[in-house]
């Protein structure tokens, strides 16, 4: 059955393949997309965000996130998605124009597992192409209690001069059907992270080590 889906969240930060879009600040965000009886979806995001790159006289404080997918049934047990994803900023981000897109490919087995690979071919614009990889797992200790767990790993040499990991580790309490809250723990193998403005026009978007993160989210 054809449906709308929506969704309005607050989160404590805004990361991003172990990196803060927020400068480590608490965020809003909005999704509203439609998915079709066969499998196909559209829709967008829009979130708040703020790099390390206010020293420079115009910068970004929204990102629009348009995105379009189709999933894919293998058998009862597996399925797969296909997905291009867009990043639009109001603005510059560090000192540049950072419009780009990006695609993935992901497998999921039941709905305890799933692996993904998304490749940026021009990451902000910085002429980098970066892929990386992501594995989540779940596991439900109750009808309204949910564990989870992510690895990820991002080639991101030409982007951040350093491949890296990151990963996560939390839990989900559903109160209602549409509204969840989430707490996790999280931590980034990013370094070499410079002092704010040492270089205003080096992308350098601030990694998240050691950190709690809370959200709530409402949906329909």
């Amino acid at each position: 059955m054809a449906e709308w889906h929506g969704e309005v969240s607050f989160r404590s930060d805004y990361v991003y393949h172990g990196y803060s879009k927020s400068r480590g600040n608490p965020v809003a965000q909005a999704d509203l997309n439609y998915v079709s009886d066969s499998g196909w979806y559209a829709g967008s995001g829009l979130s708040q965000v703020s790099f390390d790159d206010h020293v420079n006289p115009s910068y970004s404080a929204l990102e629009v996130k348009p995105y379009a997918g189709v999933n894919l049934p293998i058998d009862d047990d597996w399925h797969t998605n296909l997905a291009t994803t867009g990043y639009v900023y109001n603005s510059k981000v560090f000192s540049e124009d950072a419009d780009y897109v990006d695609f993935s490919a992901s497998l999921h087995y039941q709905d305890w597992i799933s692996g993904k690979v998304i490749l940026a071919p021009d990451a902000y614009q910085r002429h980098a192409t970066v892929p990386s990889y992501d594995l989540n797992l779940r596991h439900d200790l109750a009808d309204d209690f949910q564990l989870s767990a992510g690895l990820g790993y991002s080639q991101a040499k030409a982007l951040f001069r350093q491949d890296y990991f990151y990963w996560n580790v939390g839990a989900s309490w559903y109160l209602t059907r549409y509204l969840v809250v989430d707490m996790r723990y999280v931590d980034v193998q990013l370094h070499n992270y410079p002092a704010d403005g040492a270089y205003p026009d080096y992308f350098y978007p601030r990694p998240v080590e050691n950190k709690y993160l809370f959200s709530v989210s409402l949906g329909f």
